[in-house]
């Protein structure tokens, strides 16, 4: 199953990426831009998403994320000064490939991160990053999210003026890989001996503290993309603002915390949930060895840049594991709940 594989979207970026490096910045050094769009819709954009703020930090440019109809609504701020990435798994996402022909009309730079190489969005890219991974033929989409927020930082490496940008990366992909590698069984199992509490919650509420809210959407993404239920995700203080009233409903909350930030808000929004009577599941990360008690997960981390792609790995698991369980295919468009005109995002 994919979700088993994820760790080698790292490893294979840390062992092929480096090969791309030349090539990357040859397109990039002239003239080098001084603002950077990451393009995507669903998935790909929440790639885009966990992979910002690193971004950010290693190119040392201004990064904005945005899906395409907003690309659409800022495409007079976008110009030859601007490098515009879509992100795009099979590289035919008609709503992306219509806002990338619009912002080329600006000059703006434009590549692609994608698997097909010769689809349409790669077609209109000046560069193409590829995902370092097999083809996700059914089920949920796990490896593509890994392999677009690594190709992703490869390219902020690339942009960096740091020396060393690409050796540091790969490092910490190989050391977050091997985490990964623990995490991924010790996660599918603690959603196997909840199985039963899981398939009867009735709708989510997924929130992230800080950098603990770039997974959020994803994780949001995965469980009603499968399992079919009503979900929703906040930043933590919106949820404190007003979203947890409906506590009382009795949704269950998935609560993504980082070990490094103040763990007081989290607590108290888990306790409310359960003082009204729902499920509260702590998502975090640890140093040492993962470990699964009752409804606490703790992640084994090592590489904080990439650590929040730990944080995937239990919406992941419950989407493969519990009823209507894995084998969707999420491209299909002949059945439930799919129409020709809802899925005509999917095709060119």
């Amino acid at each position: 199953m994919y979700y088993e594989m994820q760790a080698d979207a790292l490893r294979n970026t840390a062992k092929q990426g480096g090969g791309l490096l030349a090539r990357i910045r040859e397109t990039l050094s002239s003239p080098r831009p001084a603002a950077v769009v990451l393009l995507g819709i669903g998935s790909s954009f929440h790639s885009a998403r966990l992979a910002e703020s690193e971004f950010r930090a290693l190119s040392g440019l201004p990064v904005t994320c945005m899906t395409p109809e907003q690309a659409m609504q800022h495409v007079s701020e976008i110009s030859e000064k601007t490098l515009v990435i879509a992100v795009s798994q099979s590289g035919t996402s008609a709503n992306t490939l219509s806002a990338l022909k619009e912002i080329k009309r600006s000059g703006a730079a434009v590549f692609a991160v994608t698997q097909g190489l010769d689809s349409p969005i790669a077609k209109e890219a000046r560069t193409v990053v590829p995902l370092f991974i097999p083809d996700e033929t059914a089920g949920p989409k796990t490896m593509g999210v890994m392999a677009s927020v690594c190709s992703l930082l490869l390219i902020a490496a690339a942009l960096s003026e740091k020396e060393d940008a690409w050796e540091a990366l790969k490092a910490d992909l190989l050391a977050e890989a091997d985490a990964m590698a623990e995490n991924l069984p010790a996660v599918r199992d603690w959603v196997l001996s909840l199985g039963d509490t899981l398939a009867q919650e009735t709708s989510w509420m997924v929130v992230g503290q800080r950098a603990a809210f770039a997974p959020a959407g994803e994780c949001a993404l995965k469980l009603t993309e499968t399992v079919r239920r009503t979900v929703a995700f906040y930043e933590l203080e919106e949820a404190v603002h007003g979203p947890c009233a409906s506590f009382i409903a009795r949704p269950a909350l998935m609560c993504m915390r980082l070990p490094w930030e103040d763990q007081t808000r989290p607590e108290a929004l888990s306790g409310l949930c359960e003082a009204k009577g729902g499920h509260a599941y702590r998502i975090g990360l640890d140093s040492g060895e993962p470990k699964m008690e009752g409804m606490r997960v703790a992640l084994k981390y090592h590489a904080k840049r990439l650590s929040i792609l730990q944080l995937l790995l239990p919406a992941q698991a419950v989407s493969a594991w519990i009823p209507p369980k894995m084998g969707i295919d999420l491209d299909q468009k002949d059945s439930d709940p799919y129409t020709p005109i809802l899925a005509g995002h999917l095709e060119v």
